[in-house]
Order: C-alpha cells, then sequence, then structure tokens
C-alpha cells in the first residue's frame, strides 16, 4: 500500500473533486472549490486564490487520497483486538486458559 495514502488518477471535468491536487505548468494546485460552466466544463479554485478552466474534453492527471476511491473500505479495528489488551493487562488469565 501506499504510505503516504495518495494515488495518481486521471481526471475530467466530470470528475475532478475538491482535494484533489493536480499539476499545471510546473506547480502543483489543490482544488478548494469548483463551478460547473456551459458545455460541460468547470472552473477550478485552487487555495492560493488562482483559477483553472477546465474543458470538457479536458484530461489531466491528479493525485487523490485512497479513501476518495470508489469502493474503498476503511480499515477496521482487529476482531480479538480487546481480548489480547485483557490478557495483557490480566497476566493471570492467559495462564488459566493454556493460551500465551
Amino acid at each position: 500500500m501506499n504510505p503516504t495514502g495518495m494515488v495518481a488518477i486521471e481526471i475530467t471535468a466530470a470528475t475532478v473533486r475538491v482535494g484533489d491536487q493536480l499539476v499545471v505548468g510546473g506547480r502543483p494546485y489543490t482544488v478548494c472549490d469548483m463551478s460547473a460552466l456551459a458545455g460541460g466544463g468547470k472552473l477550478l479554485h485552487f487555495h492560493g486564490g488562482e483559477s483553472f478552466h477546465m474543458g470538457c474534453f479536458t484530461v489531466l492527471w491528479a493525485s487523490r487520497h485512497i479513501s476518495q476511491l470508489p469502493g474503498f473500505i476503511a480499515p477496521r479495528a482487529r476482531r480479538y483486538a480487546e481480548t489480547r489488551r485483557q490478557r495483557a493487562t490480566n497476566p493471570l488469565s492467559a495462564g488459566a486458559s493454556g493460551h500465551p
């Protein structure tokens, strides 16, 4: 798994999301807001105050946090985590059950 939690994806005006990080002209930008335009384009607003008109056929590469991807399932707590904590705090119960 990617340790930063970011993956590279291809985006269009239909798939861009707030929070996407893209590079335009060699400078990184993070989308903080966007507006729909006539013809299917989007006007992207970045944190630095800059704006970018993304036409409906424009294709860019962006970084998106893995938790924002479709089908992402957040990791759950371990099933027996509570049992392990109880054994660690109560050493007598570990010996009585016969398991370390």
